[in-house]
């Protein structure tokens, strides 16, 4: 099996790049506007993104399979979260990012964005893919053909 192209665990991608943005923000600001809107809708995407994030590692250790990306799975999940997208806890962690970034109030966050979902998509989950492809087969193909990766 090919290795990843990187092995940091995407919550770990995601922290990094927020980093990157507040220390860049600290030495050359992009500021957003704030007003209670953002505000509102940033904790309101932290939240939705806190509850998709419980609801799949639920699901996950009820029917007895891996939370790791590295680990082996036991079992194809294709209910709850999984019936919409093939990795709701990716979801959470950009919605969460996204909350986070309205917070912040500051353009950098949001230049990041599309960085970070590539490092995650590249280095994380089509390792997933694989290792999915691998244990499952022809169900996971059938899976990969009705659900899309993310949305």
């Amino acid at each position: 099996m090919r290795k990843p192209y990187f092995i940091l665990p995407a919550p770990v991608v995601y922290i990094v790049f927020f980093l990157l943005a507040w220390a860049l923000s600290s030495a050359w600001p992009l500021p957003l506007p704030e007003n209670p809107w953002t505000l509102f809708l940033g904790w309101t995407a932290i939240d939705a993104a806190m509850l998709l994030m419980v609801w799949a590692a639920w699901l996950m250790l009820w029917r007895k399979t891996t939370l790791n990306p590295y680990g082996k799975p036991q079992q194809l999940l294709t209910e709850g979260p999984f019936r919409v997208t093939r990795n709701p806890i990716y979801v959470a962690d950009t919605l969460f990012y996204i909350g986070a970034a309205l917070l912040f109030a500051d353009a950098w966050p949001w230049l990041f964005l599309p960085v970070v979902v590539f490092a995650v998509s590249m280095g994380v989950i089509r390792h997933e893919e694989r290792l999915l492809m691998q244990h499952f087969g022809e169900d996971y193909r059938r899976y990969m053909g009705k659900v899309r990766r993310w949305l």
